[in-house]
């Protein structure tokens, strides 16, 4: 069965020195513009890759912007200024790297080609039409692997592939352990994506059927919900779309500024359910009642970091939920996925809910999900589902009772 991602791996290492491009190979595509370099998303890829230009001694000189909001906003040192502006700031031949999270099907092939193509999204044309003449997307920097190694800041187009080759055997066991042909076919083109071909097309699912995808999972009438990453109540929304009667439904989001709008949302359109909307301004973890330093965006993506500016309170699922029953969870957190599923471990043991957990955040989540949680849990099946090309995947796993 492994045969596939064996055959992943060699063409990889005939390639990868035709594939890979060095830090200096990469400071000398710039071509003279590594002192204009403009960032353009002030978000958490942003952010991402904003370090690890830092740490390659790449130093952007700010960010821009499409939210009004933001202009005039210090980002990580760096200032946050009108698109509009760039060129009249740091003039026409500023090389600006778009630092938004796209669903990668039109990367362009390599680094020197996308400086000198661009590409084909809406806000290329936005930039093009204020005056921007080098635009490209960070993930045009994916070959240069040693930019990437160690995964330390989440960014999910651009995986630590040093990583990725320790970690082999892993990688051959899950994809053992797809249970259907789908995720079997998923899981090896997001790997052949990251290793080789950037190109290729994954199968890709309406975002709608993101953790409700009742082609894997039974719906029943008393649903429990606990969503990790709640947002301002979007997931909320579909899960009452999809089920519109349920038992408890458990929000845990860290963000304040976030979690203020789930309140609002609860407030205005579901008072008749508050009974059932349990709220918890909280980051989920392996551990409760521990302070974490926390980067918060005021919008998806915020994140625990060493790097965050803000601090946010943990709670584990076994102590929220002191023993009651739990039939779904769904996480969406950020790269904390491991350690809220082991916060999560006896009330998994109890009552075997659907775990709908992506696994795309940090490179290692791409086989140490699957992997933790067949070791710590018996009787699911695994499953993966992509809803942004290779971007957000997800794993599912699924216990007999509801299995379709």
């Amino acid at each position: 069965m492994a045969r596939v991602i064996q055959s992943i791996f060699e063409e990889y290492y005939q390639k990868k020195s035709q594939i890979e491009i060095t830090i200096d190979q990469m400071k000398n595509d710039l071509n003279g513009m590594i002192d204009k370099i403009v960032l353009y998303g002030a978000g958490s890829a942003g952010i991402a890759f904003l370090h690890y230009l830092w740490d390659a001694e790449i130093y952007p000189v700010c960010f821009a912007d499409g939210n009004p909001k933001r202009w005039g906003e210090i980002c990580e040192s760096l200032p946050i200024i009108n698109y509009a502006d760039i060129t009249a700031k740091v003039g026409n031949d500023a090389l600006v790297i778009i630092t938004i999270n796209t669903d990668g099907k039109n990367y362009c092939k390599s680094f020197s080609l996308a400086l000198r193509q661009g590409g084909p999204h809406a806000v290329f044309k936005k930039l093009y039409e204020s005056g921007c003449k080098n635009v490209i997307e960070y993930t045009a920097f994916r070959h240069c692997f040693r930019l990437f190694k160690g995964d330390c800041y989440n960014l999910p187009s651009c995986s630590d592939i040093s990583e990725m080759e320790k970690n082999y055997q892993n990688i051959c066991k899950v994809y053992s352990l797809m249970a259907d042909a789908i995720s079997k076919e998923t899981y090896e083109k997001i790997l052949k994506f990251r290793l080789l071909d950037d190109t290729i097309t994954i199968p890709t699912f309406d975002q709608k059927q993101e953790y409700f995808d009742y082609n894997i999972y039974k719906k029943i009438p008393d649903e429990i919900f606990v969503d990790c990453g709640a947002y301002t109540g979007t997931t909320l929304e579909i899960f009452l779309e999809n089920n519109n009667m349920f038992e408890n439904y458990y929000a845990l989001e860290p963000d304040k500024d976030n979690f203020e709008g789930l309140q609002e949302k609860c407030r205005s359109q579901y008072r008749e359910m508050e009974n059932s909307l349990k709220l918890y301004n909280a980051a989920a973890y392996d551990i409760s009642n521990i302070s974490l330093p926390f980067y918060s965006l005021k919008s998806p993506g915020s994140f625990v970091c060493e790097q965050g500016k803000d601090t946010v309170r943990t709670i584990s699922i076994d102590d929220m939920l002191a023993g009651k029953k739990v039939t779904f969870i769904k996480m969406n957190i950020e790269g904390c996925e491991i350690k809220a599923l082991k916060g999560a471990e006896e009330t998994i043991r109890k009552y075997n809910p659907v775990l709908a957990i992506m696994g795309y955040h940090k490179t290692v989540d791409f086989w140490e999900i699957p992997i933790l949680i067949k070791k710590m849990f018996s009787g699911y099946k695994i499953y993966i589902r992509s809803y942004m090309n290779h971007i957000s995947f997800m794993y599912y796993a699924v216990p007999e009772e509801r299995r379709v």
